[in-house]
């Protein structure tokens, strides 16, 4: 079901749109023709980024959701009106064959841990009550998976396959991902997941040649303005604004191995 979204929602979703548009522009200097997006789920952050950019290409939107992508599809061509949304209703691991080889920004926002929680549930719930977990049974699950050791790492290393997979046979000019602290960690109530998915996410950043100093000074910037109160606080200039939450780079070759299938690619 569509999340209803008030001033606040909107809010947010435009001031991590800021911060994506601010690494898209000084990171990335040519032409934006092709981009993919992982796993939106009911947001538009994304979108308002490349609205910033006058965004006229083609975007890609991976979800295993085809509520999200019903949503993303209004949205995305409400807000882009000049791109050309294409939607892919397949989990990440099906849907490399589905996008181009060449692709100018690869782009995904607070998706590893739905990755982690996704990938652990299925063996737990079936698809429709997975998609009713509510807030306290997504905590209590996390905590269960806490303690299978034996899961946690046959899924994160799964997920990071994925990438290395994703990163060694497609062209990307560049990947910008975040997963900084939800509310969650700030209400004291994320101790089971955070490891989990900080782990994951530093062994996918280290497919990439970021740069965490260059990340850091283009974050130091008050899209809220500076005299704003948040920024007295943690939230913002440790967490989403800092560069340990973010990737923001090329492809490390040298590092990524090249995978034994080959992706079949969309023109």
């Amino acid at each position: 079901m569509k999340k209803n979204y008030n001033t606040a929602d909107a809010e947010w979703e435009w001031y991590i749109g800021q911060l994506y548009y601010q690494l898209i522009k000084n990171l990335y200097k040519k032409k934006i023709k092709c981009v993919v997006e992982l796993a939106p789920g009911f947001r538009y952050k994304i979108a308002d980024a490349l609205k910033e950019l006058n965004f006229d290409g083609v975007i890609y939107v991976i979800d295993y959701s085809n509520d999200v992508l019903n949503y993303v599809k209004s949205k995305y061509e409400k807000i882009l009106p000049n791109a050309k949304v294409i939607c892919i209703n397949k989990k990440f691991e099906e849907s490399l064959d589905l996008i181009p080889k060449n692709i100018d920004l690869f782009l995904s926002n607070h998706s590893v841990d739905d990755l982690i929680i996704s990938n652990y549930s299925n063996e737990e719930y079936n698809e429709e009550s997975n998609n009713d977990l509510l807030y306290n049974d997504l905590l209590i699950l996390w905590e269960k998976l806490y303690h299978d050791s034996s899961s946690v790492k046959k899924i994160t290393s799964e997920i990071v396959k994925i990438f290395n997979e994703l990163f060694t046979n497609k062209k990307i000019g560049l990947v910008i991902m975040s997963q900084y602290k939800s509310n969650s960690y700030f209400l004291g109530k994320s101790n089971y997941m955070d490891e989990i998915i900080e782990h994951c996410f530093n062994d996918i950043k280290i497919l990439t040649d970021t740069d965490d100093t260059l990340i850091n000074k283009l974050l130091n910037f008050y899209p809220f303005g500076k005299d704003d109160e948040r920024y007295n606080g943690k939230y913002l200039t440790d967490n989403t604004q800092n560069a340990k939450h973010w990737i923001a780079g090329i492809v490390n070759e040298k590092i990524c191995t090249k995978s034994s299938r080959n992706p079949k690619e969309t023109s």
